[in-house]
């Protein structure tokens, strides 16, 4: 791959590329319209900056306005890459990389001699140098599938010719001073002419090498390595003779060769045999006299070497049935889990390509940030995250501290959403935990935004407000972060606080329940004093009557013993009071009372 330097961009005819004026004395206008790098501004003009007649001209009629839009082309150069086919590069024997080394070189073929000419070199040089077929490349051929080289020619378009030059790339003392500098030198044709470019020859210095090499299987102190062809190539033969020796096997069963003798054989016997056809006739002198050769079959041992073989290519390549979806015997009473190891295993060497070939990649981006810094002469407004930025590559002149980071892989899909959570749940412990100085606004936004792209949506921004987003009428944050709260408190005062809190709240329950224990012992005895003198009264009161009660019956026992009248039918009992029968209720006595 080969960085090319920034080249102006050419206008293109646009579909709406005629301007057309709406006075039919007036020719129609045509301009070119910019190309899809080209800025367009279109602008009205009003009719005094065109030419009019006034109503007093000799014709004597009224004066014509036109509308006219006027289209202003803005060019833009640009860097591109170039990729390079094996057979058109070439370096110098024993180079290790292409940093270091002394000499390459590059064979543009896809050039035509209108082009070249067109580019400053010289006409007559390029016009002297013969027409490019691409007819004695081997590998151009074996890549030409459609014969396309067969069939070009200059023929009676000599401008559209195709002319191939050679751009060389050499250390040398060019200019005498005993130090060897690069330099770029640009031949043509066979002869490896030096070509002029607007009069002077093409010796131009360089600052580095402009092509960025990668390999597949990198071999160890060598510029060339090897391409997975190289690794299966060998195993393909193999199983391509392997399957041939099946074939034929399988057509000898189906059409076997025979033995005859020569006694049997008639005179139409051999001619018979080798005509085979379903159905033939073999006419011979007596019957039986045919032998059928049994051919062993030999599949038995082909198919396992076969199989054996397709582990082998699985083992070099790193594509096996399982990454591509073909085995059907692979999710056969397997857990999820171990159908993920088998699936990652097989996928080690297919990522461990991926990360060499990045190597190449960050060589290729090193060079275009090289070429930009030296030919970038203006600024651009270019959409970055979403974002329409402003980028000048003038700046970029004194910026030498500089890494590229390309895709190395960090697992699947699963593994990274994973991780990134993990992520996450450290940003939360450390927010609550109070260290807001670790983790901020623009990494949180940061983590959303990579969980969003892992789930496969490229702008997080439907989903979170980015921090750093700025409203271009007014310069002010379009998301400014909510006003700074108090710093929260040390978690040890804390603690200090709600021990404090709760001893003097234990304290307090405890002074409560000792006025209450106090207040209802204190009710307590005072409600036992009252009961005790309620009975004391009643039992006094009591006593009282019982003495009274007690000193009238002995007044009136007295009385009676003295004067009693015998009552009919009485009976004095052993309590010394006399009873008599009650006629009301049988078996009951009625006391018998003497009243004064």
């Amino acid at each position: 791959m080969k960085p090319v330097p920034p080249v102006p961009s050419q206008p293109q005819q646009p579909a709406l590329s005629t301007l057309s004026v709406s006075s039919p004395s007036l020719p129609t206008m045509e301009e070119a319209a910019p190309t899809n790098h080209a800025a367009v501004e279109k602008t009205p003009a009003l009719a005094p900056s065109l030419p009019t007649t006034t109503a007093r001209a000799a014709s004597g009629r009224a004066a014509i306005t036109h509308d006219v839009t006027i289209v202003t082309t803005r060019k833009f150069a640009q860097a591109r890459v170039m990729g390079v086919p094996p057979e058109e590069f070439g370096i110098e024997r024993g180079a290790r990389s292409l940093r270091d080394c002394n000499y390459c070189f590059h064979e543009v073929v896809t050039k035509t001699e209108s082009q070249l000419i067109d580019e400053g070199f010289d006409a007559e040089q390029i016009r002297s140098l013969g027409d490019y077929t691409g007819s004695t490349e081997i590998e151009t051929l074996s890549r030409d599938s459609v014969d396309e080289h067969f069939s070009a020619g200059s023929g009676l378009n000599a401008a559209a010719r195709l002319v191939r030059i050679t751009e060389h790339y050499v250390r040398m003392d060019y200019e005498g001073e005993g130090r060897a500098s690069l330099y770029q030198v640009i031949t043509g044709g066979d002869q490896s002419e030096i070509l002029r470019k607007d009069g002077v020859p093409c010796v131009t210095p360089f600052d580095a090498m402009p092509f960025a090499a990668t390999t597949a299987v990198p071999i160890t102190h060598r510029f060339f390595g090897r391409s997975i062809a190289d690794l299966v190539m060998p195993l393909q033969r193999e199983k391509t003779a392997l399957k041939r020796g099946a074939l034929d096997n399988l057509y000898l069963h189906n059409n076997p060769r025979v033995e005859v003798a020569e006694g049997m054989a008639g005179p139409n016997t051999l001619d018979d045999l080798l005509v085979s056809r379903p159905g033939g006739v073999v006419r011979t002198r007596q019957p039986g006299g045919l032998n059928w050769q049994v051919v062993p079959d030999i599949t038995g041992s082909v198919f396992p070497m076969m199989q054996y073989l397709d582990a082998e290519l699985e083992s070099r390549t790193g594509l096996s049935r399982q990454t591509q979806g073909i085995d059907a015997d692979a999710l056969q009473n397997q857990s999820a889990t171990a159908v993920a190891q088998v699936f990652n295993a097989s996928q080690m060497r297919i990522k461990l390509v991926a990360r060499l070939m990045a190597e190449g990649v960050r060589d290729l981006f090193s060079l275009l940030h090289a070429t930009i810094r030296k030919h970038g002469q203006q600024r651009q407004t270019v959409r970055l995250r979403n974002a329409w930025v402003d980028v000048d590559p003038r700046g970029w002149k004194t910026r030498d501290d500089m890494t590229i980071h390309v895709g190395l892989g960090s697992g699947g899909k699963a593994q990274q959403f994973a991780q990134l959570m993990a992520l996450a749940g450290v940003q939360e412990k450390l927010i609550a935990g109070g260290k807001a100085n670790l983790v901020g606004d623009r990494e949180l936004y940061n983590t959303a935004a990579e969980l969003s792209r892992i789930m496969g949506y490229r702008n997080p921004d439907q989903f979170f407000c980015d921090p750093t987003a700025v409203d271009p009428r007014t310069g002010q944050l379009l998301h400014p972060p909510p006003e700074p709260s108090t710093p929260p408190p040390d978690p040890k005062l804390l603690q200090l606080q709600a021990r404090i809190q709760a001893d003097q709240a234990a304290a307090v329950h405890a002074a409560q329940l000792a006025q209450q224990k106090a207040e209802n012992d204190a009710t307590h005895q005072r409600m036992k004093a009252q009961t005790e003198v309620e009975l004391a009264k009643v039992k006094a009161e009591l006593e009282a009557r019982m003495a009274v009660l007690d000193a009238h019956l002995k007044l009136a026992s007295g009385a009676q013993n003295t004067q009693r009248p015998q009552v009919a039918g009485a009976r004095q009992a052993k309590d010394g009071h006399h009873y008599v029968p009650d006629p009301a209720r049988p078996g009951k006595h009625l006391l018998v009372v003497h009243h004064g």
